[in-house]
């Protein structure tokens, strides 16, 4: 679908006061630094990349402020939620946030669409090397209830250096873990967006429940389910099975003792699931190792006395994985579920619809979003054109998902 969008005006937004003294430096967290610029966070329309260097030991609050652009669409929202496919998400996001030059203003990108019903699209694009999609959602809510004259009821906290403080410079890892993609690479990449709508949810978290999980959640069913399905892609277009690697991010936030729900930063650890010689387990078995891992991590959150000595431990877990190269299948899994982004009301109502940047500068790459009901997921996926053949067949993800539905509204 083609769009045209013309932008009417871009302004920087600065503080109504300056930033105190006392609060001009804002120290990042040992997972801020270690945290890899995999792209930005959305809240209506689109994700985009900032690239911030490793070793950024803080954030200095100049009051330089953050863009705001005003754009004018020439469709109908209704007729663009009907054509939802990815190339049309591109033209409403701010030019600034598509570059993957390094950047480091603006931190925060907002482009206000408007269309020519009156509908509009709120593209969010912030950097992840400071936010994860946790800290967004609170950012997001906090404006929509400034917006409506009312009090911000999550208030940040901006506590992350103090529970996961930097350890002095020769005790970093000497290696970080390269996701850098070549141009070329990225071109075989593709992107799909799956739904999963409330019935066949139900479905499928029966299907998916043992002895040992008698109720998954939403999130467990949709993960195992699209892992074995990609699986069983990988392993039909590969010569020899490989080991399947799933790492899953999970937010440290009510896991680390004190640590506050409404802490800013990227609070993310990963989970990581094996799969010897990528042997395809009944979903009810990824299910179980699934909660076993989330049970384990969880006993291991409580137990940490040095925080930042355990993160480094784990970072020096996956750093191996990532080294075993095309010796395995890397998978990566992240949901954005239950972070209330469908409660944000700036005044007209909640939102219709939001989804992530619609494409990926990582493969083997699977996102979970609300659907508008809280009951539903969509998902969007990143693999090969290759693996992605294979796998938008499976009879196994179609009983449970629909390729690219219609937003309704």
């Amino acid at each position: 679908m083609d769009i045209k969008v013309e932008i009417l005006s871009r302004e920087v937004i600065k503080p109504s006061s300056p930033t105190p003294n006392d609060m001009r430096i804002l120290n990042l967290s040992l997972l801020d630094i270690l945290s890899p610029p995999l792209g930005n966070i959305l809240e209506a329309e689109e994700i985009s990349v900032y690239n911030i260097t490793n070793l950024l030991p803080f954030v200095e609050c100049n009051d330089e402020g953050a863009v705001f652009i005003e754009a004018q669409v020439d469709h109908l929202l209704s007729e663009f939620l009907k054509f939802s496919v990815l190339e049309s998400l591109k033209p409403l996001v701010p030019v600034e946030a598509k570059s993957g030059e390094v950047v480091i203003w603006p931190v925060l990108l907002i482009q206000a669409n408007f269309f020519s019903c009156g509908g509009l699209v709120i593209t969010i694009c912030i950097s992840h090397k400071i936010t994860d999609a946790t800290s967004l959602a609170m950012f997001i809510r906090g404006w929509a209830e400034s917006s409506r004259g009312l009090g911000i009821t999550l208030i940040p906290s901006f506590t992350a250096s103090d529970f996961f403080p930097t350890p002095p410079p020769d005790e970093l890892p000497l290696k970080q873990i390269d996701h850098k993609v070549e141009v070329e690479e990225m071109m075989n990449y593709v992107t799909k967006r799956f739904v999963l709508d409330a019935s066949k949810m139900k479905k499928l978290r029966a299907k998916a429940s043992s002895n040992l999980v008698k109720n998954p959640t939403r999130v467990e069913a949709v993960t195992a389910l699209l892992w074995r399905c990609a699986t069983k892609a990988s392993r039909v277009s590969s010569r020899e099975p490989r080991t399947s690697v799933l790492q899953i991010l999970v937010s440290l936030r009510g896991k680390v003792d004190t640590l506050s729900e409404n802490t800013i930063g990227n609070m993310l650890s990963i989970m990581i699931l094996k799969n010897e010689e990528a042997k395809i387990e009944g979903i009810q078995h990824v299910v179980d190792e699934f909660r076993r891992a989330k049970e384990n991590f969880g006993l291991s959150c409580k137990e940490m006395s040095k925080p930042s000595s355990r993160i480094l431990e784990v970072w020096e877990e996956i750093r191996k994985v990532y080294g075993m190269g095309n010796e395995v299948d890397l998978w990566m899994s992240n949901s954005w579920c239950k972070l209330g982004l469908y409660e944000a009301d700036f005044g007209w109502g909640n939102p219709v619809w939001l989804t992530g940047r619609g494409t990926s500068n990582i493969n083997n790459l699977m996102l979970l979003i609300d659907a508008k009901d809280g009951v539903g997921i969509e998902a969007w996926v990143t693999l090969t054109k290759e693996h992605m053949l294979l796998f938008e067949c499976d009879d196994e993800l179609l009983e449970s998902a629909s390729l690219n539905p219609h937003v309704l509204i």
